[in-house]
Formats: structure tokens, sequence, C-alpha cells
């Protein structure tokens, strides 16, 4: 490709309303344009980065028998009824009618979709295992659409799906899959960890998030440095909750035996140790009480996931601000405490192993101190509700626990029977019977992985790619090559025979000023540059540079191709 056929589209400065590094790289170098909030337009350079991912991925695919399809972007609502989604996802669909009055969604994915598909095409066990995939477009009305292709209304997915007579048979395509997207993920040299997740809105109890590594990511993830042990913040639960959880059933409750147990009431100006906090919460329809209590230790934090699963607790959650607690209880918000506290109180299992410890005396400015369970309160529901700390002891008994940032690239579910139970997908077995299939969901953001890479693989100048994704893998940039025809005529020798070679190159034959020349090229990220100036082509040497390392050397012109391929692994 010459530089001057081709729609180099780049900035110098930071357009202002982006907050993150691949944000910023991905308009600078020309990969995308801004349409309308989270929507982009894709150019030349961002397109030839998405073919190459998706290229790595398709291979990968073959290679465990997945059969691509193509399924319509725009879906019938009523699938979306049969499934009980419709509901779940509200206003993240993207919903409209056609001329006929029919209801129709822009698809945010594709398990109805499938499922409607091979429940109609697909009558005996013989033909199962199924897999099939397509990479496209997806939709979701983000409230809040944000870090450019980490968070956008529009993007790319690869989603999969697998259809299986039984549960082994799952299980055993969902670790083919595991080890598929290691390979995939590897290949772009991505660092991401794998972690146990929550189904959520797609079903099924067993799922893995794929999470890469990035100081700007939304997730959080935590790990051992030691073990295996990996999770999703959201999900992680510590051996103090498993520990708890398989010695009892909760919801224990109790009578306070004598308040005149608590040892003393004092004023405290500033949080102290061992301090239980308080938190009000709405409550919903299912409940007697308008707002409920939360108990957590002043050093946690509450997990909005874990919340999410209190069945009496108002979705989305709302939480009672510092007014509104005033005029339902007469007392601030940081002197609150369970105590003759008559509403349904939920307490994280950390607080149920708590001895001597401090509540709000629900006086303002006064504490209770040397507070027991059993002897002072009685014990509320126990429940699951805080974020793991690196403090903490992993349900392998890990105890180097690491919480990093990250961004999901992919997500894979075994969904059991969720689907084909909702929506009547029946198969003969062996013994002729009807049986609901078991399924499994396979899905990569490709477009939130462009992003995760430039967040990992970036300097002051710009992008650094990976050879396998690079828009180009070489570049050529000939200096004053307008008034030097020996170094017009190696320049086309050496383009011509680089790209004899199936090598992908950029040539810069715009007569641009070296320092714009490099700039751009390193704007892009480019990873190999071959310079040719009147300075060494009398030798018939050319210089060579290597964007990640910034490094230079000579090499021979006859060496050129040799040391290419090397470079590039070929």
């Amino acid at each position: 490709m010459r530089a001057s056929k081709y729609l180099l589209l780049t900035l110098k400065e930071n357009p202002h309303d982006t907050e993150i590094i691949s944000h910023q790289l991905m308009l600078r170098s020309g990969m995308i344009r801004k349409l309308s909030s989270g929507l982009y337009i894709w150019l030349p350079t961002g397109l030839r980065v998405l073919k190459k991912i998706n290229k790595i991925i398709k291979n990968e695919m073959q290679k465990i028998n997945a059969l691509e399809i193509s399924m319509p972007i725009i879906q019938p609502e009523k699938l979306w009824e049969k499934s009980g989604r419709l509901n779940i996802y509200g206003k993240e669909l993207i919903k409209f009618f056609d001329r006929r009055n029919q209801k129709f969604i822009l698809g945010p994915t594709n398990e109805e979709v499938v499922t409607h598909l091979i429940g109609r095409e697909i009558r005996s066990y013989q033909d199962l295992p199924l897999i099939v995939y397509q990479i496209q477009t997806k939709f979701r009305d983000e409230i809040r659409p944000r870090f450019g292709m980490i968070r956008a209304r529009e993007f790319t997915m690869k989603d999969a799906y697998s259809f299986h007579i039984n549960k082994d048979c799952l299980k055993k395509t969902y670790e083919t899959f595991y080890q598929s997207y290691i390979n995939i993920f590897n290949k772009i040299q991505l660092q991401f960890r794998v972690v146990s997740a929550d189904s959520g809105s797609m079903g099924g109890k067993i799922s893995h998030e794929f999470q890469a590594l990035s100081d700007n990511g939304e997730d959080k993830i935590i790990f051992s440095k030691n073990t295996s042990y990996a999770s999703n913040i959201n999900t992680a639960k510590s051996i103090e909750s498993i520990n708890f959880f398989n010695q009892c059933n909760i919801n224990i409750h109790c009578k306070t035996k004598s308040i005149k147990s608590i040892k003393n009431i004092c004023e405290i100006k500033y949080p102290i140790n061992n301090l239980v906090k308080t938190i009000l919460i709405r409550t919903n329809k299912k409940s007697n009480f308008s707002y409920a209590a939360l108990l957590i230790r002043s050093e946690h934090e509450l997990n909005l996931f874990k919340l999410e699963k209190i069945d009496i607790l108002e979705k989305p959650l709302k939480f009672i601000n510092d007014k509104d607690t005033i005029e339902l209880t007469g007392v601030e918000k940081k002197f609150l405490g369970p105590l003759n506290l008559n509403v349904p109180i939920f307490a994280d299992v950390s607080v149920y192993y708590m001895k001597n410890f401090t509540i709000g005396a629900n006086i303002n400015k006064k504490f209770f101190i040397n507070v027991n369970w059993n002897i002072d309160i009685p014990i509320p529901t126990i429940v699951d509700i805080r974020n793991m700390t690196i403090h903490d002891v992993g349900p392998d008994g890990s105890k180097s626990l690491e919480i990093k940032k990250s961004i999901e690239i992919g997500h894979i579910f075994q969904l059991g029977k969720e689907y084909s139970k909702k929506m009547n997908m029946l198969i003969k077995n062996q013994d002729g019977q009807q049986k609901n299939l078991y399924m499994g969901c396979y899905g990569i953001g490709i477009t939130r992985i462009i992003a995760s890479i430039i967040e990992q693989n970036h300097d002051e100048k710009g992008i650094i790619w990976p050879n396998s994704i690079a828009p180009f893998e070489v570049a050529i940039l000939p200096i004053n090559v307008k008034n030097c025809k020996k170094t017009k005529k190696i320049t086309e020798e050496i383009y011509k025979k680089i790209k004899n070679e199936k090598i992908d190159v950029i040539l810069d034959d715009r007569n641009k000023r070296p320092g714009i020349m490099f700039n751009e090229i390193d704007l892009l990220g480019i990873p190999h540059q071959i310079i040719i100036s009147q300075r060494y082509i009398n030798e018939n040497n050319v210089e060579y540079r290597e964007r990640k390392s910034k490094k230079s050397i000579i090499i021979n012109l006859k060496e050129i191709i040799v040391f290419l391929k090397n470079k590039l692994k070929y």
C-alpha cells in the first residue's frame, strides 16, 4: 500500500471528549471517527486491524469444527418474549416497528435466534454435537456510552453456540472453547486472566470470563499470585463466606439477652476500629417495609452485584441518602445502628464473625461499643454482600491475592437447558424419547480487544501493535526521495520485494519531512520500519528500526527480506 493512495487521517492533538488512552489513540491514528454517542465509523486503518483479529478467530474456530453462519441483525421481539429476557434486558434493547406494525429489536446477542433455528432444523441426536458461530455487529442502548470501544452502543462480536444431547458432551466442548480462547488471546499477545464469573442474564450456572488487564478497565478481578485461583470481584467469595454457608442454613435469628451488657455509650468524632456500618436501602413490593438495613465492616465495600441477588431489594438498587435517612430515623447516617431498627437487616458474613464491635447507637454523635451477637443484639440475616480484599483467603486457601482493573474481552457459558426448555427445543435421543438439548454459548468482544491491546501496548508516541494484528507489518520510509534518484530506485525495489513475499507493507511516498513521517508511523504503531536514506544506500545498506524497542540497526540490502521474515516469524 502506498501512503499517497491511502486514507491516513491522523490527528496531532487528543480530541477533547476522550478519557482514556485507547480512545485517544484510536481517534488520533485514524482508526475510527465518532458519529454520535457510542457510534463510530471504522476507517481503513481500523478495519485492517479488525480483519486480522477476525482471521485469527476464524482459524481457531475452524480447528474446533465450528461452522460459520450469519444471522439477521434485526430480530422479532416475540422471540425475546418467549425466552423471558425482554424485561431483563429492558432499556438496553433498541426496539422499533416495521411498516406492518410488527415489533423488532436490534440484536444485542443471538441465543433466541439460534435456538429458534436449530430447534427447527435438527431432529436427531445423530446430528450432534453441533457448533455454529458468526462475527456480527451488535447493538445495546448503553445508558452511558464511554471509553470509545470499551462501552459503545454498536460493536463487533464473535458469538458461538454449541448443542448437545447430554451434559458430558457440553462440558467437553466447553473445555475445548476454553483452550481455544486462550490460544486466540495468546496469538494477539494480550495480558489476560481467565476468571470464574456469574452468568447473569445469559442463564446457566457455569461461566468464565477472559479479562484483559488494564488500569482503565471497568471490571475488577481478584487472583492469587501463587495458585490458579481467579474470579471477577463481583462473584468472588472468601473462604470465610464459603465456610459459613457450608456449615449452616442462613436466616439465623435470636432474641437479645440483655441490653445492659453493652459496656458503654461514647461520643466519637472520627471513624474507629472494629466498627460496623449500617446502610439503608429501598425494598420492593415483596417486602412489608419501605427500606432495609445492610451491615458491613467499616473497612469493607458493598458488592452491588451480590446485593442484586437479595430478593426484597428494589432493582435497580436505591440507597437512602443523608436527608431521607434523617427523615426516616431522626439520626444522621453515620450514627445509624441495627439495635431496635424494626426493618429487615442483612449482615455480611464478616460481620457475623466479629466480637466486641462498635455500632451506631441511633442517637446522633453516639456509638455502642463492645457489642456481641446473641448477647446484646440478635443475629440478623447473614449474607455475602461485600467485595473480597487482598487480605482475604481465597476459596482454595490462597493468601497472596491481587486485585486488578480489567476489560472483559470474552465470556463462555454452560447454558444447559435454559433456552431449549423456554423455547421448546426438543430432539430424539437414542431411545427415541424427546429431550431438551443442552447448550453452550461463547462470546468474544472483538472491538473491545482492539481497545485492550492499545491500553497494554503504547508509549508517548502512539500505539505499539504486535505483528499479528498490526494494520501494516512494515513501513518503508524514504528520506529526501524527491532529490535522490538512487533513493527512489532502491525504495521501489525494496517495496516490490517485500510485497512479493506477502508481507503487509506501507510505503510512505508522500515526500513529507522525515519528522512528520516518523511521527505518523509511530502513532500508527507499525512494528517494523525500514528507513532508506542516501547516508546508507551508497554502501548498499538501509536502517531498520523496531517500534517497540526503538532500537536501530544497519542491514545490507541483500539481507533485508530474510531479516524481516525472521522478525515476523514467517
